[in-house]
């Protein structure tokens, strides 16, 4: 298990009540429940509500609602954490019963708090053809930093995680799972880095421990390995448009001898073009080539139709369903550099 995020700041004020909305969404959350002083709460407006009236209290725009304690600009407001669960853990349980034992585990946890708020995830299988993702039961617990007495924590992540992770535990062995205490005592080798940390790594200056020195070099190797990709990705389009035989085939032809592929998947409320590297990462095209989306949609469909051109039988090669011009949603960051025309001589 892990700490996954902390809300801090004005900024919560939005952020935890949309996190909450998050967590009881229909799509993905099985169960929900949430605690306020000793109060259930049921209804998913009332939590986000709930959250959001936190947050003004911890960070000084309205007053709070303990006998003790002080707010600040720059409060922590919401703690979240995520707790990775067997799949089958409830298997054969009524909701009754899988409400009854999260509710006892989210206790075991003892995070002294006034509101507590947890939420059981399926996690969604799905993704793409050659990078599936299996369904991963999990849990989401989020907190509010203070108790009821007004005393706010002061959270020693290495060692919380430890006391978590024996509560964890404990409540998987009564349900009949093994589990090797030496390895939930010792939690292992921190591998995150501070953006700070990779700056000064970047800037030649040294760390203070080797692992630190290890981790910053990796990202930073991960970085340049990022770059030269899209550079490349870059330079073979750049290349393709200029010659005589630009084609959507032929773009995937050049492509596909580097190992990567080209797509077209849905993100969020539009669909975006990809690339695919040869180690299934996804990085957009519109930022390898600086352009604004509907730009690059209206490049690859002129690509398409010289493969039209020169065989008419043939059908376009469309990724997903076509995005039409008027519906195309502009990127906002964008560039608004000019597409470059294809040449036809």
């Amino acid at each position: 298990m892990r700490f996954s995020s902390f809300c801090s700041g004005v900024r919560a004020v939005h952020s935890a009540s949309a996190h909450a909305s998050y967590l009881t969404r229909e799509k993905e959350c099985l169960l929900w429940g949430m605690e306020s002083r000793d109060r259930e709460i049921s209804d998913r407006r009332e939590a986000a509500n709930r959250w959001k009236e936190i947050a003004e209290m911890e960070t000084g725009l309205s007053p709070l609602d303990t006998p003790a304690g002080r707010a600040r600009h720059d409060a922590c407001v919401q703690v979240r954490l995520f707790l990775p669960l067997p799949n089958l853990v409830f298997d054969g349980m009524a909701k009754a019963e899988i409400r009854d034992a999260l509710t006892t585990l989210v206790r075991e946890l003892e995070l002294d708090s006034t509101d507590v708020m947890w939420s059981l995830h399926k996690g969604v299988s799905g993704g793409s053809e050659k990078n599936q993702r299996e369904q991963n039961l999990h849990l989401h617990v989020s907190y509010r930093p203070r108790n009821c007495e007004g005393e706010k924590h002061r959270i020693s992540i290495r060692r919380e995680v430890v006391s978590l992770r024996e509560a964890l535990g404990g409540w998987l062995q009564e349900r009949g799972y093994p589990i090797d205490w030496k390895s939930v005592s010792k939690p292992g080798k921190r591998r995150h880095i501070s953006p700070e940390k990779i700056a000064m790594a970047e800037r030649g200056e040294p760390l203070h421990s080797p692992e630190e020195q290890l981790q910053a070099d990796l990202t930073l190797g991960k970085r340049l390995v990022s770059k030269l990709t899209r550079e490349e990705a870059r330079r073979i389009l750049l290349e393709l448009l200029r010659s005589k035989e630009a084609a959507f085939s032929r773009l995937e032809e050049e492509i596909a001898l580097q190992g990567w592929s080209i797509s077209r998947i849905r993100r969020g409320k539009r669909d975006t073009w990809i690339l695919n590297d040869e180690f299934r990462k996804e990085l957009a095209l519109r930022r390898i080539l600086n352009y604004r989306e509907e730009d690059v949609h209206r490049l690859l469909l002129a690509l398409q139709s010289r493969d039209t051109e020169k065989n008419p039988s043939k059908e376009p090669s469309g990724i997903l369903p076509q995005q039409s011009e008027d519906t195309a949603e502009p990127d906002k960051n964008g560039s608004e550099e000019t597409t470059p025309e294809i040449s036809r001589n």
